[in-house]
Formats: C-alpha cells, sequence, structure tokens
C-alpha cells in the first residue's frame, strides 16, 4: 500500500473513536485484498502475499477484539474466519477470484458499520493527539490544499 494512504489511515485512527475505528480497519482490508488481488493477477506472488498480510492482521484484530458475550459476535467471528481462510486459499492456490468471496463479507458488513459510527458520539480512543485540519489556499493563478496539524493547549510550547 501508498506510504500516502497509510499515512491517511493513519491520521484517521488517531481521531477515531470505536466505531469508526472498526470502519477504519474494514476499509484497510478492503484495499489490502483490493491490491492483493491485482498483484497476484500480475503473477506477483510474494507482493500478493505481503499485501495480504496486512488484511490477515487486520482481521485477526478484528476478532480478537469482540465481545463474545454478544451472539452476534459469534456470528461475526465466523465470517472473520471465513474471510481469513479465503484469503489464504487465493494465495496458496493462486487464484485470484477467491479474494471477491472475503471482500463480498467486508463489502456487505461495512454499511452497517459506517451507520453506527454516524451515530456513535464517544470520544477519540486516542487521547491528548493533534487535531489535523484541511483545507484550500489561492494565490494569483494557483490553489493550493493544505494540511495542517493545530496543536491543543496540552501539547507543545507557548512562544
Amino acid at each position: 500500500m501508498e506510504k500516502k494512504r497509510l499515512q491517511e489511515y493513519a491520521a484517521r485512527v488517531s481521531q477515531s473513536n470505536r466505531s469508526e475505528l472498526v470502519v477504519v480497519i474494514y476499509e484497510v482490508i478492503l484495499k489490502s485484498i483490493e491490491e492483493g488481488k491485482a498483484l497476484l493477477e500480475a503473477d506477483k506472488v510474494e507482493e500478493a502475499r505481503a499485501e495480504t498480510a496486512r488484511a490477515r492482521g487486520m482481521i485477526t484484530e478484528l476478532m480478537s477484539s469482540l465481545d463474545m458475550q454478544y451472539t452476534i459476535s459469534h456470528y461475526l467471528r465466523q465470517l472473520y474466519i471465513y474471510a481469513y481462510h479465503e484469503i489464504c486459499h487465493a494465495i496458496a492456490e493462486r487464484k485470484p477470484e477467491l479474494f471477491d468471496h472475503a471482500s463480498d463479507i467486508f463489502n456487505s458488513l461495512l454499511p452497517s458499520f459506517e451507520e453506527v459510527a454516524k451515530q456513535d458520539t464517544s470520544e477519540p480512543v486516542m487521547q491528548n493527539t493533534q487535531q489535523i485540519f484541511a483545507g484550500l489556499t489561492y494565490g494569483k493563478g494557483s490553489l493550493h490544499e493544505t494540511i495542517g496539524v493545530g496543536l491543543s493547549p496540552k501539547r507543545g510550547f507557548e512562544a
């Protein structure tokens, strides 16, 4: 995955609450599967294996964070296990179409988690992080996108 995209995901993680973290993890999994499939189709097996290792790691994280006292967690765990196995089989058997099975699972679950994240008003999981602001600046004949990191009163020094 591109360094810029990884930085974007890291910035989103630093500002996310628990529900939003799940959405970010789903998006990372889907992107890793997509890139792994493209690499496998291009017969770049080692690169595909490395890319899908990220997806497998994220799926493992999702499984370990399930609260098994709820019935739905048992169903989600089974889906995650199936997706994990399909990714492994796709690489082992050199069958890119098997990635689609895992993608279908996460693509079908993602809208539900996005809706939950919209309704979740809890604080970000990471505390004492810098706020990130984005905007456009313009000058004569030019337009620039800027991303600034604002300092909170609890961080840094005041001149």
